[in-house]
């Protein structure tokens, strides 16, 4: 019986050893991993530089602080350039198969699309990004913010979300990706038309984007070789909650030639007169127009026992024009400015 217990201890302490050294052997690694990973190569779209790399968390975590990092994403007549004061990946010791990131709490992203240089200050309670990996490639993403601010402009008020959460998954076997994106309380910059305030409670949408963009060219070239393969959007759920406005819509989206909208949806609105009203005031919508719409649209609306006007109605994305059931509401521009130089 002794003997089987020493044996047993002995085991013990080896396998505690062949861990540690283990773990040691891959600490010494990471920052040859760190090197790789922000490496320009062939084909890849961004690259980085950093500063010094520290590696903790024995013996459950292998966590490398990285110090300094700058992102550089290329992008035809223009780059966006994202920096920090650090980056922490955590990594489980014994699988490589996923790992996460925390966020500094401050942030600057810089984008040059070729004719003006935008500066946006992030700052954040807490980020945190988690990554699965399947045979070397990113399989899935999910980044969760809270209290995010982001200043774009020096006199203009920030936007504030108070949680956000994006989760992109590849769909396996098809060249597919699945989204959920979720904001929470999201805080708008600038003027907002009443009867709406500055605040969004709840914004979220469930979608499959089918199709891949191409790693090189401008947004225009990629997005034009996306709807050129048969690019569509699936949109399972979209849902705003902006009092009095509240809409609920699934429905199909792609781009047109001059990569406009274009689409159908069904959509049930409440708060669809206001809408209008707001639309008129920013000058979207010329008086008779907003009249004419909200008549007809008044028409195809019921009354809820409480007395909301709820219309549940076919929403159409033709042609450059957004239609409501048969009228036609508003222009649709392309979903990038024909200058766009990024």
């Amino acid at each position: 019986m002794r003997r089987i217990l020493i044996i047993l201890v002995s085991l013990v302490v080896l396998l505690a050893v062949a861990y540690t050294v283990y773990w040691n052997v891959m600490a010494s690694r990471s920052g040859d991993w760190v090197a790789y990973w922000a490496a320009p190569a062939p084909g890849k779209a961004w690259s980085g530089t950093h500063g010094e790399t520290e590696v903790s968390g024995f013996p459950f975590a292998l966590d490398v602080t990285v110090h300094d990092p700058i992102l550089t994403w290329q992008g035809g007549a223009g780059d966006a350039v994202w920096q920090g004061p650090y980056l922490i990946a955590r990594f489980k010791p014994w699988t490589l198969s996923g790992f996460s990131f925390d966020l500094p709490p401050e942030q600057t992203l810089m984008v040059d699309d070729g004719t003006r240089l935008r500066m946006v200050a992030l700052t954040m309670a807490s980020g945190t990004a988690r990554v699965a990996m399947a045979d070397g490639r990113a399989q899935a993403l999910q980044a969760e913010f809270v209290d995010l601010v982001a200043t774009h402009e020096q006199n203009a008020g920030p936007i504030t979300v108070d949680h956000g959460v994006i989760d992109i998954a590849v769909v396996e076997g098809e060249p597919a990706h699945d989204v959920n994106i979720l904001i929470e309380g999201l805080g708008l910059a600038g003027q907002v038309v009443p009867p709406f305030e500055g605040y969004v409670p709840l914004a979220s949408t469930s979608f499959r984007w089918v199709g891949e963009l191409a790693s090189h060219g401008n947004m225009h070239a990629r997005l034009e070789g996306w709807r050129v393969e048969g690019g569509i959007v699936e949109v399972n759920a979209l849902r705003l909650d902006w009092p009095p406005l509240d809409v609920d819509a699934t429905g199909t989206l792609a781009l047109d030639r001059e990569l406009r909208p274009i689409g159908a949806f069904r959509a049930e609105v409440v708060g669809y007169r206001e809408l209008m009203d707001a639309m008129e005031a920013v000058g979207t919508l010329g008086r008779s127009e907003a009249q004419m719409a909200g008549a007809a649209l008044d028409f195809m609306a019921r009354t809820d026992d409480d007395g909301t006007r709820r219309l549940a109605v076919d929403v159409s994305m033709q042609n450059g024009m957004l239609s409501v059931g048969p009228i036609p509401v508003i222009p649709l521009p392309p979903v990038l400015p024909p200058d766009a130089g990024f």
